[in-house]
């Protein structure tokens, strides 16, 4: 991996404060407390206001740390601004070293690295000051960059912008409420201070009323005199510029040509000392600093006198006097400092300089130390642009062909990175590149694994570098390796950008909770988010990756897979038939410019899932199947053949081919167990278990439901296994009764699975929520709105509940009027309609139909308790902490209060009557959890209360009886036992046979 280019440290540290300095408490007092009060603080002024020296007289006044970044020309690429920002930042907060340069090593958009960097300040009081602020006005991807930042900031941070013209920042809500700022006004000297000042700069005879008069208070006017010239008028000194007339007729002016000379030939150099200088060109720089060092210039000064660093806007004029020059003489000067900055490892910039004035040959030397790590860091616009530039002197492909492989892989240009593979070894040189750079020739093989060159993908691996690069892409080769991974999971990761392709084949081995817990803390957290939303999806999270979703849209950089695959998940997901069918089609066009096999078949397997799910097109399902198998690269990558081919088998079963099937389903199973890859075993399984079943094989069908049931394990998730229970609830059925012990596993997956029906993913992105429990409200867009008439609000939960299909006006009228259908009724549900429709947005309206009413299909509209619906089938797909998580946040729901207080119809009754029973059994299974976390203090909270509200749930009694056991409580496990005996009698009845057993195992 290359190293990085160095920072340039003058940029990262306050600059000294100027001598002669003049106290300005008024100003000190006035930023130290905007900057306690306001997350965001600008000062925009003119040239020499006093800006920056303000700030550095309010530091010193403050408790915080002072984190200093001064903007430069290059910001205008964001990665180096971001590297710039950490470097700053982390000279303060040591923490969020490596968190920004990471990020953009592992190809994260620059928008997210910048929320990241932000975030990972953590508590800390720091204060960035970002000087120079207006070299940022034009460079909007950069400004784009620093309102992400600053929009993402902690609450205990604050940021100071420092500039000469405002910059157009989105900083969300901060830009009314959170930010403050000070200009010209404030910051002009007072008559007092004026006085000072003048005393200070060796002129106290100058009257400081006349000054104040000429110059209106401008800082760097009292401190120059400028007032006190007859030629300082605008257009003086050949100077469109006032400023620079000024600076022409009062500055240069009184100095010798030879000093002259010197400021503008350095004036490329940030910091100006004898050593830099004298690799410019000028003779004697030791003596000619320590002649301007006794002049009076707007610049600052090393405590020692032999560094000189101007004032920006003094700088920015010499260096309009250096291009005047004659276009040779100035070219020189600024490939010298080229050269200068190579030397000191400033390699980017260096590239920047060389490229400027036309020296190719030394910008394709310093390409080659920072090209890499452009890249990595997803600056790709900018590496595409010194590649495009360096090509006529590229002598060999090998030059520049890790950070070409990178580029072509990040932007998922895989045609063209096999190409470049390609030509290196009609050259003879692909396998000495791939011995001397492990990421180069882990690149070169995962390229060849998605044109479909497995051989070749596997063979570069022979002769590739040992290194992280190389065992990730070993673990990634297991995806179509006909036996167990050769590389742990864990050692796969490698730290780098290479992590991002790791979680690629997590995800496809079916590893969902693997892919979630690797990236919980710091960048890494968003490293792979289009895998984290494939996984959240298989994992039945459905709107926790919707949300992720739509943040990554809104990003830049969608890759292939992001659009021509995820998205199609998504809208199938969403039940978005129509948005699925486009995003497959137009991904398609994407993937074949990609060149890749592997996103090919892809394709095809999302169009099958398309239509077995939602689409109900079964014959293109399978014929969308076939042209996958069909294809000879389908034996290699034996994963996608796993998909395909389980996606076949249930096709055959609702065909009614069982046998058929049953041929498929076991070359699935027995491949995905013998490889360990789990992604379609679930399925598989489920559906195996059916196929035996009808051919009459029933130990066979109890094996490959167990399968299942331990792929549903391995995945971290139920979500599959209880959709392909859904598909075949026969197999669930049969292995309950299999079952004597009613807290088996497969007993407890069988409550799941009941809880798992009645959610759905209504509340999915909706704008209009109705509260139920507690209270009745309405909301659109967040803001309240109330209908006329109570009787509005039922009839929107009864309509809600009744989402599939319309209501008649008999229906409605039985429902909410107790089947009173008198006139006074019916005129009362006209207006309950009518003023629902009034409340309502244009695009949600109820839709009047023949003889009743119904919700429009397109309407973005939830309820509370269709979202408790929508938690507790989300819980019943998790396992473990989320299960648990999600069960109390379902439970939270309906305990705010009773459903639609103060409504007495019978609908109500009954729905209030239901929901508090799927509350109830809620209680259990969250109990369940809870024991299997030994979180036991819970687990007996939750039985108390569901023992409360049904003293007759036998299994409840028996959870008890365990949790008693578990505390070493034998006299409360009898206790247990007799309040259930107790419970049952009133009503006849006697515990079970399962219930006395327990007693017997644990009354010793």
């Amino acid at each position: 991996m290359q190293e990085p280019s160095k920072i340039v440290k003058g940029r990262v540290r306050p600059p000294p404060l100027p001598a002669p300095l003049v106290s300005r408490p008024r100003i000190e007092g006035l930023l130290a407390r905007l900057i306690e009060d306001y997350p965001v603080v600008y000062i925009y002024a003119t040239a020499g206001a006093g800006k920056t020296t303000a700030v550095l007289q309010a530091a010193q006044t403050i408790t915080r740390p002072v984190a200093w970044l001064s903007a430069s020309r290059t910001d205008e690429t964001t990665g180096q601004f971001l590297t710039y920002l950490e470097e700053a930042l982390a000279r303060q907060v040591p923490g969020v070293a490596g968190v920004a340069t990471g990020a953009m090593a592992a190809g994260l958009p620059h928008t997210n690295v910048a929320g990241l960097l932000a975030e990972a300040l953590g508590d800390a009081p720091v204060v960035l000051v970002l000087d120079d602020a207006e070299r940022l006005a034009t460079a909007e991807a950069t400004l784009v960059v620093l309102g992400s930042f600053l929009r993402y900031l902690p609450p205990t941070a604050r940021t100071v912008l420092v500039g000469r013209s405002e910059l157009s920042i989105d900083l969300g809500s901060r830009t009314i409420r959170l930010v403050a700022g000070i200009g010209e006004d404030d910051l002009a000297f007072t008559r007092e201070e004026a006085a000072q000042a003048l005393v200070a700069a060796g002129n106290p005879d100058t009257d400081p009323d006349k000054a104040m008069k000429a110059t209106g208070g401008w800082v760097a006017g009292v401190l120059f005199e400028a007032w006190r010239s007859a030629d300082h008028v605008p257009g003086m000194g050949g100077e469109a510029d006032p400023l620079h007339g000024y600076l022409s007729t009062q500055i240069l002016s009184p100095l010798t040509p030879e000093e002259v000379d010197f400021l503008v030939t350095t004036s490329v150099l940030d910091q100006v000392t004898p050593a830099f200088a004298e690799a410019l060109g000028p003779a004697n720089p030791a003596a000619r600093l320590h002649q301007l060092r006794a002049r009076h210039l707007p610049a600052n000064w090393s405590r020692d006198g032999h560094a000189l660093r101007c004032h920006p806007r003094f700088r920015e004029y010499l260096l309009e006097l250096l291009n005047r020059r004659p276009s040779a003489e100035a070219r020189e000067i600024r490939h010298r400092h080229a050269a200068l900055l190579a030397r000191h490892d400033h390699y980017e910039e260096a590239v920047a300089e060389f490229l400027e004035v036309g020296a190719l040959p030394e910008a394709l030397v310093a390409a080659e130390h920072c090209l890499e790590a452009v890249t990595e860091r997803a600056d790709l616009q900018l590496a595409e642009q010194w590649l495009a530039a360096l090509a006529p002197v590229r002598d060999s492909r090998r030059r520049l062909a890790p950070a070409e492989l990178m580029l072509a892989v990040a932007g998922e240009n895989y045609r063209e990175a096999v190409e470049l593979a390609d030509d290196l070894a009609d050259d003879g040189e692909r396998e000495s590149l791939a011995r001397s750079s492990s990421r180069a020739g882990a690149l070169m093989s995962w390229s060849y694994m998605h044109v479909g060159e497995l051989g070749l993908a596997r063979s570069m691996l022979d002769f590739t570098a040992p290194g992280p690069s190389r065992d990730a892409m070993q673990y990634c080769l297991t995806l179509v390796d006909d036996g167990p991974p050769r590389i742990p999971p864990a050692r796969a990761l490698c730290g780098d950008s290479f992590d991002a392709l790791v979680m690629r084949v997590h995800y496809y081995r079916g590893y969902f909770g693997l892919t979630m817990e690797h990236w919980t803390t710091g960048w890494a957290a968003r490293v792979g988010e289009s895998w984290r939303i494939g996984a959240l999806l298989d994992m039945g999270r459905t709107e926790e990756a919707v949300r992720l979703f739509d943040a990554t849209s809104a990003g830049a950089g969608e890759g292939v897979w992001f659009s021509a695959i995820l998205t199609v998940k998504v809208m199938c997901r969403l039940g978005r038939v129509d948005e699925a069918r486009r995003a497959l089609q137009m991904g398609r066009t994407r993937i074949r410019t990609s060149g890749s096999i592997m996103l090919k078949m892809f394709s095809y397997l999302e169009e099958a899932d398309l239509e077995l799910r939602v689409g109900g097109d079964l014959a293109a399902a399978k014929t969308a199947l076939l042209h996958i198998l069909d294809l000879p690269e389908s034996k290699q990558y034996l994963f996608v053949r796993e998909q395909a081919l389980a996606s076949l088998g249930l096709i055959m079963l609702r065909d009614g081919d069982a046998a058929t099937a049953a041929k498929h389903l076991r070359e699935v199973v027995a491949a995905a167990v013998r490889s360990d890859r789990v992604f379609s075993l679930a399925h598989a399984g489920v559906y195996l278990a059916e196929a035996e079943w009808r051919l009459g094989n029933p130990d066979a069908a109890d094996r490959a439901a167990d399968v299942a049931l331990d792929a549903a394990y391995r995945q971290g998730t139920n979500h599959p296994i209880l959709q392909a229970l859904t598909d075949y609830p026969g197999v669930l059925s049969r292995r309950l009764d299999a079952e004597a012990d009613r807290d088996s596993d497969w007993h407890v997956l069988g409550r799941a699975w009941g809880s798992s029906h009645g959610g759905t993913t209504a509340t999915v992105g909706a704008k209009i929520v109705l509260t139920e429990f507690g209270a009745v409200a309405l909301s659109v867009n967040g803001a309240d709105v109330k209908p006329r008439i109570k009787k509005s609000y039922e009839l929107l939960a009864y309509l809600l509940d009744r989402r599939a299909s319309e209501a008649t006006r008999d229906e409605l009228l039985g429902a909410l009027f107790d089947g009173r259908t008198s006139d006074s009724n019916l005129s009362y549900l006209r207006q309950a309609i009518h003023h629902l429709r009034q409340v309502l947005p244009e695009d949600a309206r109820l839709e009047v139909v023949a003889g009743g009413v119904r919700l429009g299909s397109e309407a973005l509209i939830t309820s509370e308790s269709l979202r408790f619906e929508e938690l507790v089938a989300e819980a019943a797909a998790l396992r473990g902490g989320d299960r648990l998580g999600t069960m109390r946040r379902a439970l939270e729901l309906v305990g705010r209060g009773p459903y639609l207080p103060g409504v007495k119809s019978v609908w109500a009754e009954e729905h209030r009557a239901h929901l508090r029973d799927r509350a109830t059994s809620l209680r259990f299974e969250a109990a369940e959890t809870a024991v299997g976390l030994d979180e036991l203090v819970e687990a007996e909270k939750f039985i108390a209360q569901v023992l409360r509200e049904d003293p007759f749930h036998e299994a409840a009694y028996r959870l008890a009886m365990r949790l008693a056991d578990a505390t070493g409580d034998e006299t409360r496990v009898v206790a247990v036992y007799r309040s259930c005996e107790h419970a049952l009698a009133e009503i006849g009845a006697a515990p079970s046979a399962a219930t006395r057993d327990l007693l017997t195992r644990l009354h010793r």
